[in-house]
């Protein structure tokens, strides 16, 4: 797998389906090469072993058309932006080579969340240096970075982008409950926050973010570096 136009990194299996999975369905659907790559393989979490989401993330990726997935098996609940775990995302980069890498905001509540960003920002720019680490790769460096907005934790945060899934919001709701094991409650439990009440809250997360460009659902991003513009004519939006 290389040269790929858009490549997502997330620390878990799911994340991306949560804050980017319309977004990845509509390149998917536009015939682009996008790639999934989970830091962990979720072996933490509460519920689910990491060989049913193992299973229910390929189930996602098919939904949303992507043309590769993988796990790097870092350690769940002990990401940290050191140089070991650095690499292993440089390598990860190196061979798949997307032009575009979609990745968790920095402002958020999971830790593993906050460092899974670190972790790829760094790699980003390692992974493009010819003479570190050359044994991991040839030398790249996607060309733009794009931060995902999690409502749940990113909160106020304005997007600089706003990306209309309306077409494929089926295909995000539908690529999230392929995670079937965080919504079922193990014997004796039950789950904090079931499937329909986490689908009304992607609901008005979609809505609002929807709301800002005049369509029904949006998916919101922010970029730290501006964004070069050759046409004017290109810009699309609601109205002001």
């Amino acid at each position: 797998m290389t040269d790929c136009d858009v490549g997502a990194f997330f620390a878990h299996p799911d994340d991306a389906e949560l804050v980017a999975g319309g977004t990845l369905a509509r390149e998917a659907a536009r015939g682009r090469c996008v790639a999934l790559v989970d830091l962990t393989r979720g072996e933490s979490g509460s519920r689910g072993t990491p060989e049913t989401r193992a299973a229910e993330a390929a189930e996602a990726a098919r939904i949303l058309g992507v043309a590769h997935r993988e796990s790097l098996g870092l350690p769940d609940g002990r990401l940290a932006d050191d140089a070991e775990q650095r690499d292993v995302v440089v390598a990860a980069l190196r061979r798949v080579r997307p032009r575009l890498v979609i990745l968790p905001h920095w402002v958020q509540r999971h830790p593993d969340h906050a460092a899974a960003g670190q972790i790829v920002y760094a790699a980003s720019f390692l992974a493009g240096l010819r003479n570190y680490r050359p044994d991991l790769g040839p030398a790249f460096r996607p060309r733009k970075l794009l931060y995902a907005l999690s409502t749940l934790e990113t909160g106020e945060v304005a997007p600089t982008l706003v990306v209309d899934v309306t077409p494929t919001w089926d295909k995000k709701v539908a690529a999230v409950g392929a995670f079937r094991s965080q919504f079922t409650p193990e014997p004796g439990e039950s789950v904090s926050l079931p499937f329909d009440r986490f689908r009304e809250n992607m609901e008005l997360g979609g809505r609002r973010n929807g709301q800002r460009i005049g369509v029904r659902y949006g998916e919101g991003f922010v970029t730290k570096e501006p964004v070069a513009l050759n046409d004017l004519a290109v810009l699309d939006g609601s109205s002001f």
